[in-house]
């Protein structure tokens, strides 16, 4: 068991809690109403608590330490989170805040971590890898997390669209069809790159390059075409780069010996 190992699990809860566990009314909510949101709370003591439980499973810690560092954790989500609602929706908040609590939790990781503090329990030794947990939070995050980073690229475009639909107009379904197209195709992509079958990713592209191309081709808006290809781009790029980032820390996966 390594530090490495800690840290992404930790990672990982952190974007299991942020973007898995978190409601959108929450969001909303916290939004609105700031520090005085109870939400607010509810979504740090769930940081909190995923922290303890990590902390408790992958060290010896004493009880108390662990609900401390869990405590520092958790509310130092709240502050920030607090402060982040005043800034609005935007990709610097968004950074700002995320690069923010990996900062803390990487604090955390320096504070507690002893070498000579093994955790007790040999399946973990065995099974929680950080190669493993980088690969499992290279999932994690092309999934939800990249879909609020692309919706907030576009957000231009999207506006920009929506503000020239009519006001009866609704496509919610459709929306929903095309974001789990887009979780499956930046599955397929991560996958791709794991394997390293970088010539996939490209047939990948064609392939729906093709069945996009006679909705463009009758479009006569300029708005959605440029909102199409820029979205397919993004998700790709940003999955990517996710992709060489996590085959970095596993080079090798366990099918491949």
């Amino acid at each position: 068991m390594t530090t490495m190992t800690l840290l992404v699990l930790l990672i990982a809860g952190h974007v299991v809690a942020d973007f898995y566990l978190q409601p959108s009314h929450w969001i909303s909510q916290r939004t609105q109403r700031h520090f005085s949101a109870p939400c607010l709370y509810w979504h740090g003591a769930v940081h909190g608590l995923i922290a303890a439980l990590i902390l408790d499973l992958l060290t010896d810690l004493h009880p108390l330490k662990v609900a401390a560092y869990a405590l520092l954790i958790g509310g130092s989500h709240i502050v920030i989170d607090g402060l982040k609602s005043y800034a609005g929706a935007s990709m610097k908040a968004f950074l700002a805040d995320q690069i923010a609590h990996i900062v803390i939790i990487a604090g955390v990781v320096l504070l507690v971590w002893q070498p000579d503090q093994a955790t007790v329990n040999a399946w973990l030794k065995q099974s929680l890898h950080y190669k493993t947990l980088a690969i499992m939070t290279g999932y994690l995050l092309v999934l939800r997390p990249v879909s609020i980073v692309i919706k907030q690229i576009l957000a231009p475009w999207s506006n920009a669209i929506e503000a020239d639909k009519p006001a009866e107009e609704s496509e919610t379904t459709l929306q929903a069809a095309g974001q789990n197209i887009g979780y499956l195709e930046r599955v397929l992509v991560l996958t791709f790159i794991l394997l390293n079958q970088f010539a996939a990713i490209g047939f990948l592209l064609a392939a729906k390059s093709v069945f996009r191309f006679g909705d463009l081709r009758h479009s006569e808006d300029k708005k959605l075409t440029e909102y199409v290809m820029l979205g397919t781009l993004t998700s790709f790029a940003l999955t990517i780069a996710i992709g060489l980032l996590v085959s970095s820390l596993a080079t090798q996966l366990p099918i491949g010996k």
